[in-house]
């Protein structure tokens, strides 16, 4: 048996890069899952790739920090699938500012997306998991949430308010068999991460992480599958760092970069 056999699986923000290779982890390990996503065309297309896998799928088209949308989501999981025994809140949005000039918009939309809506989707999710004693949360949060981002001070914020929340959902739901754990991932090479960043600096990024290059979407994915298996009932309220060394090198990668580029290899 695969080891997500007979179990139901939401992923919101899965209609491309990261949350897109968890949602086809998932199903390829067995599990039905339902795709959530702002953008309808792309969730129905994650959706589509799942089915061609044999596995059920359901896709929907939602905005996470908006509760009545987000509680819709997860019903309409359970009617799809009759439960949730896996919730990866994976959606996200950034827009880099000075701290200066960060608008009130963009703070409370990113604050929204990141932590209402991992609360919001969590908090529905569990209540059904409860019924059963058994449940998998896992949330994307990011490096930046245990560092001091340059220019993504809301999205630094919102990333450590998730870190605080998967420990708080550890400590609340471990009494109903509910696991919570994070990923958080450092740079990852995805369509957004490449739009984003001119050609060279793009290159010249791997050079600042110990492994000497950008992480796959496909290594997010194993460790959310990992948190959410079932063999991984004894871990919660732990946060992954998938960063290539980033966090554990520190301040020292500025040294480690230097020397790099003096060495010129």
């Amino acid at each position: 048996m695969a080891e997500f056999d007979g179990q139901a699986a939401l992923v919101t923000g899965a209609g491309r890069g990261i949350g897109k290779a968890i949602a086809l982890r998932l199903a390829r390990g067995g599990a039905d899952v339902a795709i959530a996503d702002i953008n309808a065309e792309w969730a129905e297309a994650t959706a589509e790739e799942i089915r061609k896998l044999g596995r059920r799928s359901w896709a929907a088209t939602a905005d996470v920090g908006d509760y009545d949308q987000a509680q819709g989501l997860t019903a309409g999981t359970v009617d799809a699938f009759g439960k949730i025994d896996i919730l990866v809140n994976n959606a996200g949005t950034s827009k880099s500012a000075p701290f200066l000039e960060i608008t009130k918009e963009s703070w409370l939309a990113q604050l929204n997306v990141h932590m209402s809506g991992t609360f919001y989707c969590s908090q529905a999710a569990a209540k059904d998991m409860r019924t059963r004693g058994y449940g998998r949360i896992v949330c994307i949060s990011s490096v930046a949430g245990f560092m001091g981002p340059i220019d993504l001070a809301a999205y630094g914020a919102a990333k450590a308010g998730v870190i605080g929340l998967v420990r708080a959902m550890a400590l609340e739901l471990g009494d109903y068999g509910i696991t919570a754990n994070g990923v958080a991932p450092g740079p990852i090479d995805t369509e957004l991460l490449r739009s984003a960043w001119p050609a060279d600096v793009y290159a010249e990024r791997a050079e600042h992480i110990p492994v000497r290059r950008l992480g796959k979407v496909e290594e997010i994915a194993h460790a959310v599958a990992f948190f959410a298996s079932p063999e991984a009932s004894y871990i919660s309220g732990v946060i992954m760092p998938v960063d290539g060394g980033s966090v554990a090198a520190g301040a020292y990668m500025v040294e480690k970069y230097r020397r790099r580029k003096k060495a010129g290899n």
